[in-house]
């Protein structure tokens, strides 16, 4: 039965890892909303459980732009990691995301963040649903800005255990629904990459708080030239 609920733990974890819709307000009010569909593979060595996350989703919605909402179509990826124990039943789980397409304009956009999801914000509705908050930012890339976005993120979600891959696995397909509410933004006329400093900086986490391989990827991720 501990597995059975680490893992519905881990369910809501993943799904509150999950894909956005943009749909900004304003500036002070960005509400941003998608879909997600993943998959989670679980590994078990005593009470302590890891699982991996990878999945892809499609982001829409509107930007602001000189007053008018314009809206837009990406598409993209998500991959993280977690930890967790069936002794505390808790746990925390971490992702980086990434999405490309055109605004209803033709114009391109690209978007990048990272997130984290803490087990003591979890609530499970049953054993294979359930909601849960984290932290979240990301970038939105223009052809000549860039918006910064951060704030906290909600999800529900529901998923069923599959037969895995590897037998010595336990193995999640799942799919859910987010609510992203920034809490600060910051605009730039410009899309050139922020310096190392500056970005760890502007992030809402430290980086004792991510594994050292996944931060890295993630300030690399944020660091990079817009795709061409």
């Amino acid at each position: 039965m501990g597995k059975v609920l680490i893992c519905s733990l881990l369910l809501v974890m993943v799904l509150t890892l999950a894909a956005m819709a943009d749909e900004p307000q304003t500036p002070s009010s960005q509400v941003y909303y998608g879909d997600v569909t993943e998959t989670a593979i679980l590994w078990f060595a005593g009470t302590s459980v890891t699982t991996e996350i990878h999945g892809d989703f499609a982001l829409s919605g509107s930007l602001t732009i000189e007053d008018e909402a314009i809206p837009f179509a990406t598409c993209g990826e998500i991959n993280g990691f977690g930890e967790g124990d069936t002794a505390t039943f808790t746990g925390v789980m971490w992702a980086i995301f990434t999405a490309a397409g055109t605004l209803g304009n033709g114009e391109e956009v690209e978007i990048r963040g990272g997130l984290i999801v803490d087990g003591g914000d979890f609530l499970l509705a049953t054993e294979a649903a359930g909601e849960g908050t984290g932290t979240f930012y990301m970038m939105i890339l223009l052809t000549d800005a860039r918006i910064e976005v951060a704030g906290t993120v909600y999800g529900s979600a529901s998923g069923s255990f599959v037969p895995p891959d590897d037998p010595y696995t336990m193995q999640l397909d799942v799919s859910g629904t987010m609510r992203f509410e920034a809490t600060s933004t910051m605009h730039s006329l410009s899309n050139i990459p922020i310096d190392l400093g500056t970005l760890q900086e502007r992030l809402p986490w430290d980086l004792d708080m991510w594994p050292e391989d996944l931060f890295s990827r993630l300030l690399l991720l944020l660091g990079e030239s817009p795709t061409p």
